[in-house]
């Protein structure tokens, strides 16, 4: 990567966390190219050229995310010793600082909000949960065969990930300290993952 392909890059990645943070504070309606100008402290020009438009630097906001996350959860899944540690892991990822901090859970909870709206964020979530939907159901199926066991595995992984949503979203209304409502979650979870595979959570 040449000097100024670098430097062009740093400016992209530098604009994405600006728009992050106007996301996380004002939710998507609030975000304009002047306010992502000026939480990135340029000009609205040097948006517009990196960007274009104002849905092109959302997408890019959400695809980071979705793209750090998923980063994270392969470090973590790495070091997995079986398809219950990998749900495990994941568990502990969504109830991480990284993930589930308050400004992470508001950037999420603003996609989905507006989803119900608007056609391209909804397409884009719904994929997005797709494949996560997919990835612990196939964990799940794994372990139920090594378990002898049938079960609805995707009906199980989507339980879980709804159960995620929805302990994100309680975590960021309610006014418990935030590790305690991690902390909660994680329990919370792996109770519901003991009702199918008792020995493993």
């Amino acid at each position: 990567m040449s000097r100024r392909e670098k430097k062009v890059s740093e400016r992209r990645s530098s604009l994405i966390r600006a728009a992050i943070n106007v996301i996380a504070a004002k939710g998507l309606t609030g975000v304009t190219m002047n306010s992502i100008a000026t939480e990135a402290k340029c000009s609205f020009g040097v948006v517009a050229f990196h960007f274009q438009s104002k849905e092109g630097v959302i997408f890019a906001a959400l695809d980071h995310a979705a793209e750090a996350y998923e980063a994270y959860l392969a470090e973590l899944r790495e070091t997995s010793s079986g398809p219950a540690d990998r749900v495990r892991s994941m568990i502990q990822a969504d109830f991480s600082k990284r993930a589930s901090g308050r400004a992470s859970v508001a950037l999420w909870v603003a996609f989905w909000a507006e989803s119900v709206r608007v056609d391209s964020y909804r397409e884009r979530c719904a994929e997005m949960r797709a494949h996560f939907n997919r990835m612990v159901a196939d964990d799940l199926s794994e372990l139920a065969r090594q378990r002898g066991r049938e079960i609805d595995a995707y009906q199980v992984a989507v339980s879980l990930n709804a159960m995620i949503s929805g302990l994100w979203i309680e975590g960021i209304v309610s006014n418990e300290a935030i590790a305690k409502g991690q902390s909660q979650g994680r329990e919370a979870c792996l109770a519901f993952l003991r009702l199918h595979f008792p020995e493993d959570f």
